[in-house]
């Protein structure tokens, strides 16, 4: 049974740089850094260990998201001498993770309250996410947790989103990116919002921004029709009086956004 079948109403949100900054990078500069024989070949390392990363989004978008297998791939047999999991779990109950939205538990309550079911689909692992979720008070603060390895696929792939909505009437995806967030989810359906902290809240940058993050993600001109979305803000608790507002799934889109935000949005 879908765990989202608690309610018709579904919002999903992105993790990384949606709702945190999580300590796992950290945790993987600590492993180039323990193999490498000066600071220059930690770079190095790093910098393999990205290009391995960015090859496999071209060619296994899931296993772009098996750290533990880049890791290894990258160091080539070296021994870190510490184990990669405990030591996210170190620095996550050291309070390592940045929490990007003030009251964010507070605000996913107050949707929970307004009878929304709220989740995390994120691509990253369920393995690598949920101690930092824990970890940061978030993991209770939510009804479910999608992962990549989940589903079998990442966003922007519809089963992901097909997965968060289960068979509610409507669903809202909440994410910082357009080429896995914004265009997935619209495809898939669902009303989608950008929030990123380096939103602009001046109504008449709001399309030149747009156009911006598209140019920054190589956007395919065939995607184009599905990079918009209804919603761009800076803040977690504009998205939340947002949706609480709505009278209904009809009052999701564009010209309910307009009048939220004083932002205009063209499709």
């Amino acid at each position: 049974m879908s765990p989202l079948s608690l309610s018709d109403k579904v919002i999903s949100f992105d993790l990384d740089d949606t709702l945190i900054r999580g300590p796992f990078s950290k945790v993987l500069r600590d492993a180039m850094a323990a193999v490498a024989e000066d600071d220059d070949e930690a770079v190095s390392l790093r910098a393999e260990l990205n290009r391995r990363h960015n090859e496999l989004l071209a060619a296994d978008e899931l296993g772009a998201y098996d750290w533990h297998q880049l890791v290894a791939d990258t160091v080539d047999g070296r021994d870190l001498g510490f184990d990669l999991m405990e030591r996210l779990e170190d620095y996550a109950a050291a309070g390592l993770t940045q929490v990007l939205h003030e009251d964010t538990p507070a605000l996913l309550g107050r949707l929970r309250a307004a009878g929304w079911s709220t989740l995390v689909l994120t691509n990253g692992w369920r393995r690598y996410q949920e101690p930092i979720l824990r970890h940061a008070g978030l993991l209770a603060a939510v009804d479910a947790l999608i992962a990549s390895d989940d589903v079998g696929v990442p966003k922007p792939a519809e089963e992901m989103f097909v997965r968060a909505r289960g068979g509610a009437a409507v669903h809202v995806h909440v994410g910082d990116r357009i080429d896995h967030d914004i265009v997935g989810g619209n495809r898939a359906g669902a009303v989608t919002v950008l929030l990123r902290r380096d939103a602009p809240t001046d109504p008449d940058r709001v399309e030149d921004y747009l156009a911006e993050r598209r140019r920054k993600q190589n956007t395919p001109p065939a995607n184009l029709p599905w990079a918009t979305p209804a919603l761009v803000t800076s803040q977690l608790a504009e998205v939340v009086a947002w949706v609480i507002a709505a009278d209904s799934p009809g009052d999701l889109d564009q010209g309910s956004a307009r009048e939220a935000s004083g932002r205009p949005h063209e499709r």
